[in-house]
């Protein structure tokens, strides 16, 4: 029978300005925006979503991107939200990564490449990294939008190094459980 997991390669990211003000900007948005937020140990970004993965590629697939899967020391800044697709039609609320020598769209385009030749969803759209915070299901534009411009140019902190992870998103009715994979053994 045919096994497979629900993947992605990513990053969790918290820094302590983050976390702080995360409860604060989950109230400043409320009665404004309807959704299912991410909770604070879930906070990450994503490079590729692959998909539903079939457990017999699992280990050339690890194999292939391995190289990609390790610490990175640069820095990384979180600075205000944003939203796809449109402030007028907002359906992700998000902080903006700043990519300041573009090496996470390197570090993307990388695994893209050594993505290719698998049998994985990837996505053609132009590379913006971002941490998702919410999935908006309804909202009010008027309320929404003042919230949005209190938040415009927030310093959520920054990191000095990150960590390039495989991970396994399970969903559940919690919510999804995300768990890294470190080896296939």
């Amino acid at each position: 029978m045919e096994q497979k997991k629900r993947l992605f390669i990513g990053t969790f990211l918290k820094t302590k300005e983050l976390l702080e003000e995360y409860p604060k900007l989950r109230k400043e948005f409320e009665g404004a925006i309807w959704g299912k937020w991410v909770e604070e140990w879930n906070l990450h970004f994503t490079y590729n979503f692959l998909g539903e993965v079939d457990t017999r590629i699992l280990e050339p697939l690890f194999k292939s991107i391995s190289p990609h899967l390790q610490e990175y020391q640069n820095e990384i800044k979180l600075k205000g939200l944003g939203c796809f697709p449109s402030i007028r039609s907002p359906r992700v609320l998000f902080v903006n990564i700043v990519d300041q020598n573009s090496l996470l769209k390197e570090i993307h385009q990388n695994l893209a490449n050594a993505l290719k030749n698998f049998d994985v969803e990837l996505d053609e759209r132009e590379y913006h990294p971002h941490l998702t915070l919410l999935r908006i299901k309804s909202f009010k534009l008027d309320l929404f939008q003042k919230a949005m411009r209190k938040y415009q140019n927030f310093d959520f902190g920054s990191v000095s190094n990150f960590r390039v992870e495989l991970i396994e998103s399970k969903l559940t009715h919690e919510g999804p459980k995300y768990t890294p994979i470190t080896n296939l053994s």
